[in-house]
């Protein structure tokens, strides 16, 4: 079986035996019809699908592959027009957050859905016909369909839309070019990433937690900053020491940013502010005092002037 990054490179070097160039933001729309021959279209969904079938307005775009017609043409990508706002976890998603560029991601989408089927993988269905590649197949009249794809092809055509549109190598080569080490806040570089791959923040945060880049201040991943059973290591809770007390032993609230910045740069985590503020808190009160000598110690030596009436060694006290 090819795998969508293995797909992605053949058909990228297809697309420039075509004639096509290889640029970012990514030319998904004359990749599609250079490559595959699938043209693009508009359509207000209402005006094509049954609403007792569908929700016309919740569906981003459609294929219909070869033999499959729209008024009488196969090959089609179709894009609606009437997409309602996104809904994630059942909460209306701001526009702003996954509206531009949500065309390019549906047609890079809906090409790898037909990659998958028509050109690498359709021998792993050899058995079947290939009016039934693509089961089930709803009819909408005389003339179209529409094609609904099981779980496992919807992950492909997903992968594969990241793949081509945000390649490892020149995502990489983006945030070394823009100086990023380490965790970075997500927030003071979206807007160059959506310019620069022509995708929705959605994919960003996806496509950079799926290579391992880290980053906080996600709208849609957020866990990746939480480590609810992850406990602070005696190293870690020793470097955020270090890492107050260059703030004059005040919490760094007024520059948050650069302060968990490098927090996990220096511990190779990805721990929030707020986690790290509550963390300090608890080494002031004593509370990793019994489970790490060297943390009450550098509590009782060097922040006496942050907490003085919290300098007993608590760690021998009944209460821990």
């Amino acid at each position: 079986m090819v795998l969508p990054e293995d797909a992605v490179i053949i058909d990228r070097k297809k697309y420039v035996e075509n004639g096509g160039v290889i640029k970012y933001p990514f030319p998904i729309e004359d990749f599609a019809i250079k490559t595959f021959g699938l043209d693009i279209q508009y359509e207000d969904f209402y005006h094509v699908f049954s609403k007792d079938m569908y929700e016309p307005s919740e569906l981003f775009g459609c294929l219909f592959p070869d033999n499959r017609f729209f008024q009488g043409i196969d090959k089609v990508i179709l894009l609606n027009t009437s997409r309602k706002a996104f809904i994630l976890a059942g909460q209306e998603v701001n526009r702003a957050y996954w509206e531009d560029y949500a065309e390019r991601q549906t047609i890079a989408h809906e090409v790898g859905h037909y990659s998958d089927k028509y050109c690498h993988n359709h021998k792993e269905h050899k058995e079947v016909s290939q009016l039934d590649l693509f089961l089930p197949t709803v009819i909408i009249d005389a003339g179209s369909s529409i094609i609904v794809y099981p779980v496992g092809e919807e992950t492909f055509a997903n992968k594969y839309a990241r793949c081509l549109l945000m390649p490892e190598d020149k995502v990489r080569e983006f945030i070394t070019k823009n100086g990023v080490a380490g965790t970075f806040d997500l927030n003071s570089l979206i807007n160059k990433l959506k310019e620069n791959f022509g995708v929705t923040q959605f994919m960003i945060e996806i496509r950079l937690y799926e290579l391992g880049i880290h980053f906080y201040n996600g709208v849609y991943i957020k866990h990746q900053n939480r480590f609810p059973y992850m406990v602070y290591t005696e190293s870690s809770l020793l470097i955020l020491i270090d890492i107050v007390k260059k703030y004059a032993l005040r919490h760094p609230l007024y520059d948050a940013d650069n302060f968990v910045k490098e927090y996990n740069l220096l511990t190779n985590e990805t721990r929030a502010s707020a986690a790290l503020f509550f963390a300090f808190n608890r080494i002031l009160q004593g509370k990793y005092d019994k489970k790490y000598p060297s943390v009450f110690e550098k509590r009782v030596i060097e922040l006496a002037e942050f907490n003085p009436d919290r300098l007993q060694p608590v760690a021998m006290s009944e209460e821990q």
